[in-house]
């Protein structure tokens, strides 16, 4: 049986990295045993629109500390795919509420997210329900 080209998965939003007409990417995640991993950084996808629309939804649910168990990442890779302690403060942490739907390639050895894309936002399934598939 052919593996698809792109995989799709439900993530959880844990943060942004604003720009100056909102927000540049999202990193997100899941949750494993009541703890909330990261699993990567989203660009692809984001629009003009949907960044707007989503920067307005985030700003309501900031918080004070990156709400991932698992950062900073000590990992150092070619493909900016960790978020290392000297990039925290260039991210806006939230609340795990708002699940997003994204397509990407693979999990890389580092089990982040390689090549993520943007699809929508899943008003229809909770945060808590979001884990890893496979």
């Amino acid at each position: 049986m052919k593996q698809p080209l792109k995989l799709k998965q439900d993530f959880v939003i844990g943060g942004y990295r604003p720009a100056t007409a909102g927000l540049e990417l999202l990193l997100v995640g899941f949750f494993e045993n009541s703890k909330f991993l990261f699993a990567g950084k989203v660009r692809q996808g984001l629009n003009r629109w949907n960044r707007a629309a989503m920067f307005k939804r985030l700003k309501s649910l900031r918080v004070r500390h990156s709400p991932f168990v698992n950062l900073p990442n000590s990992r150092s890779d070619h493909f900016g795919e960790s978020v290392t302690k000297e990039e925290m403060r260039d991210y806006v942490w939230v609340r795990p509420e708002l699940v997003a739907e994204v397509k990407f390639g693979e999990w890389t050895r580092g089990n982040v997210l390689r090549h993520a894309e943007f699809l929508a936002i899943r008003e229809d399934k909770g945060p808590a329900d979001v884990v890893r598939d496979g």
